[in-house]
């Protein structure tokens, strides 16, 4: 009854189950077992186990010792070699596990030997693909070029690879087995790495792109990019990918520093452009200088190269300016030093200089410790100095110095080109006053010539202004107007005098003659270009709005609008003059006169315009 028991158990477990006696021949063998081996029970029963249980090594093929002569042999119970493969009745092998133990009497012998063994293959299949996959991993991260970091789920350093310790100028010794925030004198000990680490990780499983600047242990200041994943693999580990980004850093930081200093210069080139105010140009200088060369304070002094003299002329980051302008001889203080050397004065420490060689109020009053003058030079001459001044040391590097260089070229041109132009505003100023005066001249010879009353081009000159100004005329336009209106008969200069004073009518033929001042006029005006734009009067001024003047019958709003204005105002001062030949006219007869003439000699809205504006003015202003 027990044996019978004993043998249903044996064949209900899912494991393959021989029994052996101990001279290793088969006394049992369930289904399981004779699946794995391709033998029956019946075709097993009393055959040596080596016979149907062939046991080799899965890499070698050498035939493994019997588990029954190991248990006989041991007395204990044995496992097979994790290698060990059966070798079925057809020539199949199939990967198994084995264990062998002794079947004992109540005595304690031995009186056989049973062995339990499964099929491994799908075992070692998962076993083999995770070792691939460790070998694979392990190799990807030794061959990674940037370092990489393996982290235990408490954050110790379980693997790094090559390039990590390259970079680190750290060993395994060192690293392995260590928390990431002991490595290297603590070196990873910061507190925004903690909290990604500690805190955002667990949560989003990986963080990208963080950055981190940091005094690293070995290899100084450097800016790393750090990359973390949680990977979850029969261990939970995190990998931590480290990228060396410093040098892109500083050269994406130089870029943007070209950038902003190149900003920095088409500001001063839209300042000197856009502007010719000396002080509103220097203003835009020295904010771009104090801004992109990081100084506190920043001052320009102009030379006066008659008395070789330079005066304050703007600052900038002062806390105050001196009330009068300073002004220093060149030689003088550093600033007459830099201008009289002609070459860039940087001095780190002023508190290492003498002070009594060169003392300034202004450095000892302000407190600074840096100072830098650099001569402004266009055209080969010093036009003044730059000064920049700091009030801690400054040790700046080649391109800080090769930038102030480029502003000193754009203020010495900004100062050069405002200082052209003022002198060229001078000048203009001087040459219009001397053309106003000679064109004045000009209208004072003209009346006498023709025996007009005196003042008569003045006044129908100002009364023409008036009405300009009445008429919403540009200033520029009432410019032209003014001259035109004194050069109205320049023309005249052309008519002989035999014709011009004749004190009885002139005859067909003569006022043919007479009629072509106004050609004179354009010939003589026309050549000058200053006096082009005031054409207009000199050569229409005897145009009629119904088309019956002259020299060209020009008709309506042909005639150009100063000389329908100047018109008015000429007929209006001859008829309110006293003549040789007749008396002036009372007003009201003239104004009289001019209402009839709308229309016919004169343009309807400038008669309306007139009125309005002989209406507006006390008598006594106009004439």
């Amino acid at each position: 009854m027990r044996e019978a028991y004993l043998r249903d158990a044996l064949y209900s477990i899912g494991d393959a189950v021989i029994v052996t006696n101990v001279e290793g021949r088969i006394n049992l063998m369930n289904p399981a077992a004779e699946r794995l081996t391709g033998w029956t029970e019946s075709e097993a029963r009393e055959s040596p186990l080596e016979q149907i249980f062939q046991i080799v090594d899965e890499e070698t093929r050498a035939t493994l010792e019997s588990p029954v002569a190991r248990v006989l042999r041991e007395g204990a119970a044995v496992k097979l070699s994790r290698r060990t493969v059966l070798v079925r009745r057809d020539g199949r092998t199939v990967p198994i596990g084995d264990t062998g133990a002794p079947i004992r009497t109540a005595t304690g012998d031995i009186a056989g030997i049973i062995l339990i063994f499964q099929d491994q293959t799908a075992a070692r299949a998962d076993l083999r693909s995770a070792y691939q996959a460790r070998e694979f991993a392990e190799n990807v991260i030794a061959t990674v070029r940037e370092p990489l970091l393996v982290l235990s789920r408490d954050l110790r350093v379980i693997s790094a690879n090559r390039a990590f310790y390259q970079m680190f100028r750290t060993t395994p010794a060192e690293t392995l087995d260590r928390p990431i925030y002991e490595l290297g004198n603590r070196q990873w000990d910061i507190p925004e790495l903690r909290r990604l680490l500690e805190e955002i990780l667990p949560q989003n499983t990986h963080f990208d792109g963080y950055e981190v600047t940091h005094d690293f242990e070995h290899i100084g200041r450097r800016t790393m990019l750090l990359n973390a994943r949680r990977v979850q693999h029969s261990d939970e580990f995190i990998l931590l990918a480290i990228e060396d980004v410093t040098e892109r850093v500083r050269a994406e930081q130089r870029l943007h520093l070209h950038l902003r200093r190149l900003r920095a210069l088409r500001t001063i080139d839209r300042a000197i452009i856009s502007s010719l105010d000396m002080r509103a140009v220097l203003d835009i200088l020295l904010e771009q200088v104090t801004l992109h060369l990081h100084v506190d304070a920043a001052s320009v002094q102009l030379l006066d190269p008659h008395t070789q003299t330079l005066t304050f002329a703007a600052g900038r980051g002062f806390q105050s300016l001196p009330m009068q302008p300073m002004t220093l001889s060149a030689g003088e203080g550093y600033a007459g030093r830099v201008a009289f050397d002609r070459r860039l004065l940087f001095i780190a420490d002023l508190r290492q200089e003498y002070p009594e060689t060169f003392t300034s109020p202004i450095l000892q009053r302000e407190a600074f410790v840096t100072y830098c003058g650099v001569p402004l030079i266009a055209k080969g001459q010093v036009k003044g100095v730059l000064e920049l001044f700091h009030r801690s040391r400054l040790d700046p590097d080649q391109d800080w110095f090769d930038f102030l260089e480029t502003l000193a070229v754009q203020a010495a041109i900004a100062i050069d080109s405002v200082a052209l132009f003022e002198a060229m505003q001078r000048s203009n100023a001087q040459m219009v006053l001397a053309y106003e005066a000679t064109i004045r001249g000009w209208a004072q010879a003209l009346d006498l010539r023709d025996r007009e009353t005196e003042g008569h081009s003045q006044r129908v000159t100002e009364l023409t202004v008036q009405l300009a100004r009445a008429a919403g005329l540009s200033d520029e336009q009432i410019a032209h107007i003014r001259r035109g209106a004194l050069l109205h008969d320049i023309g005249k200069l052309g008519i002989p005098d035999a014709i011009l004073r004749k004190p009885e009518p002139l005859t067909e033929e003569e006022w043919a003659i007479m009629r072509k001042h106004p050609d004179y006029a354009y010939m003589m005006l026309s050549p000058i270009e200053y006096l082009r734009p005031a054409l207009d009067i000199p050569y229409c001024h005897h145009e009629r709005w119904d088309g019956t003047g002259y020299p060209r019958g020009l008709k309506g709003e042909q005639i150009p609008l100063s000389a329908r204005l100047f018109a008015v105002a000429d007929v209006w001062d001859a008829l309110q003059s006293d003549r040789p030949y007749r008396t002036r006219w009372k007003r009201e007869e003239a104004l009289e006169y001019i209402r009839s003439q709308a229309g016919k000699h004169f343009d309807p809205d400038v008669v309306e315009l007139f009125l309005k504006v002989i209406g507006e003015e006390p008598s006594s202003r106009v004439p």
